[in-house]
């Protein structure tokens, strides 16, 4: 259970540092007078609650960027449920960040009541990784996350309508209260500390029986992933 838990804390911390590394090169790297940016953003629908890293607005429409640190290799494409992060023979599977954000943006797309084609979603990974297979074009390391942004010349929407939203969105995390977003990250924490996530590649945990070996009959909660992530759990 301690290896549970400090995997789930390296995780938490891996991504405040590639959210800090985005924040700051927005920032610097974007002219203000052409990009809003707006950073965690909480929106709620119902009983469930969305978190967003980073939202960027202008005239060439709304990025919304999804954050991810690693050290690995990469592998996976834009329809594969899940995708593998490789050091040597050590390997990891994590959700397709891409099915992640498109869950962000259309949250975002509801909230502001616009067309889903004026949102862009963006994944940027920060550390020292490389992609091993073809990624889309919105899946980038680092500030190159800029040049995709800065890629978008077609004006989508006027300058009043780009206040507008960007003063929605500040008005809404004034108005979100810190118990909201301690209650979504405290339920992040659960979820990788539950009987059904995986900490360590966050794919189901399914009931197995031992079928060999001196633990025969034993019952535990594997991965469904294996044998790509060997993950096993007490019950």
């Amino acid at each position: 259970m301690k290896n549970d838990k400090k995997m789930t804390i390296q995780t938490i911390e891996k991504g405040r540092i590639g959210e800090l590394q985005t924040r700051r090169a927005l920032k610097l790297l974007l002219d203000e007078s052409q990009y809003h940016i707006i950073n965690n953003l909480l929106i709620s629908s119902g009983i469930r609650t969305t978190q967003i890293d980073h939202i960027v607005i202008s005239r060439y429409g709304i990025f919304v960027v999804e954050t991810k640190y690693t050290n690995f290799w990469i592998y996976g494409g834009p329809n594969e449920e899940q995708w593998t992060e490789v050091f040597y023979k050590k390997k990891n599977r994590f959700p397709n960040p891409l099915r992640q954000n498109f869950a962000h943006t259309r949250a975002l797309a509801e909230f502001l009541k616009i067309d889903d084609d004026k949102i862009f979603s963006l994944v940027v990974f920060w550390g020292d990784c490389q992609f091993e297979t073809n990624i889309p074009s919105n899946v980038v390391k680092g500030i190159r996350m800029v040049d995709y942004i800065k890629s978008k010349k077609q004006i989508l929407f006027p300058d009043d309508k780009v206040e507008n939203i960007y003063n929605d969105l500040v008005t809404l995390i004034l108005n979100t209260p810190i118990s909201s977003m301690l209650r979504h990250i405290d339920s992040v924490k659960k979820r990788y500390e539950s009987n059904t996530v995986c900490p360590k590649c966050g794919g189901l945990l399914r009931e197995r029986t031992a079928h060999t070996g001196k633990v025969v009959g034993h019952v535990f909660l594997g991965c469904a992933n294996y044998p790509h992530c060997r993950y096993t759990k007490e019950l």
